[in-house]
């Protein structure tokens, strides 16, 4: 057999994923009758094994900073309680944050609340590519197919992403139960603030991140870029910790939701003025955040 060139500069680069490790993403649900896709980009905390752990311990990879504790959990159970198509990442965003674009510093993150991810130190290229095209690409390739789905059938889908976040954020004490994040589309996340905060919950406007000015979230890049009607929610994780404290917040987000998706008025493109956008703003919105939460503010 005659060698070209390329053949011998190109060695064959192992596939980063593994027999028997899980696939980039789970599909639950996928003919559920909702017009409604539910997500959860931080579902997992799993980590490919030819990683080796990142060169982090266990107790790191089971902290916040590797996933969003609980809402995996929440989600499946909202799944269920909406009848709704669902999608879950199945890689820890230490890997490569499906919920960022990968341009952003923070796609593979070097450093996560103080703690530094020495896997992610001088990554090469090629494994920064095998993250994309193994993980990143095939769960961004799957959002695009079951929202197609709804269009294909002249559906306008609500598009809801489940995440949790961390009490206390270096030494910020974090104040709310629940946020929700939006950009301009008010059709979903007032009605969500409102039904929690008439049943006593302290309930975050764009908080504890503000998708007014960091635009890189995946709800940002499917719903609002396409007018889709949207909300990304935010729980403290605290409170959905247990499988007995997770069921109730499912219980309460799906009585919320089934409330908002009788209403068939959601079911159509916003088209209200797009929202001004800083782009140099939001690749400075994180270091600001920590510094200020450095300072406890």
């Amino acid at each position: 057999m005659t060698l070209i060139s390329s053949d011998i500069a190109k060695p064959m680069v192992p596939p980063l994923l593994g027999a028997g490790e899980e696939l980039p993403f789970s599909v639950i649900n996928p003919d559920g009758k909702a017009k409604c896709l539910l997500l959860c980009e931080h579902a997992s905390n799993v980590i490919p094994k030819k990683l080796n752990n990142l060169g982090l311990s266990k107790d790191d990879t089971q902290s916040h900073i590797a996933w969003d504790i609980g809402a995996a959990y929440v989600t499946k159970l909202l799944s269920d309680i909406l009848d709704a198509p669902t999608l879950l990442a199945n890689y820890s965003r230490l890997v490569v944050d499906a919920n960022r674009p990968l341009d952003h510093p923070t796609a593979i993150i070097t450093n996560s609340e103080g703690m530094p991810i020495p896997g992610n130190m001088a990554i090469a290229q090629e494994d920064r590519d095998l993250r994309i095209s193994e993980i990143y690409a095939p769960y961004h390739e799957k959002i695009r197919d079951l929202i197609g789905r709804f269009t294909g059938n002249h559906i306008i889908p609500v598009i809801v992403s489940i995440h949790s976040f961390a009490p206390v954020f270096y030494k910020q004490v974090r104040p709310w139960d629940i946020g929700v994040l939006w950009v301009q589309d008010p059709r979903i996340p007032l009605p969500v603030i409102n039904f929690f905060e008439k049943r006593g919950f302290t309930v975050g406007d764009n908080e504890p991140y503000d998708a007014r000015i960091f635009r890189g979230t995946v709800i940002n890049h499917y719903a609002d870029a396409h007018g889709l009607p949207n909300a990304l929610i935010e729980i403290c994780h605290d409170l959905i910790d247990t499988e007995e404290k997770g069921q109730e917040w499912a219980v309460m987000l799906g009585e919320c939701f089934k409330t908002i998706l009788q209403d068939e008025t959601v079911y159509s493109r916003y088209d209200g003025l797009q929202a001004a956008h800083d782009t140099e703003r939001e690749y400075r919105y994180f270091d600001e955040l920590i510094e200020k939460a450095k300072r406890g503010e």
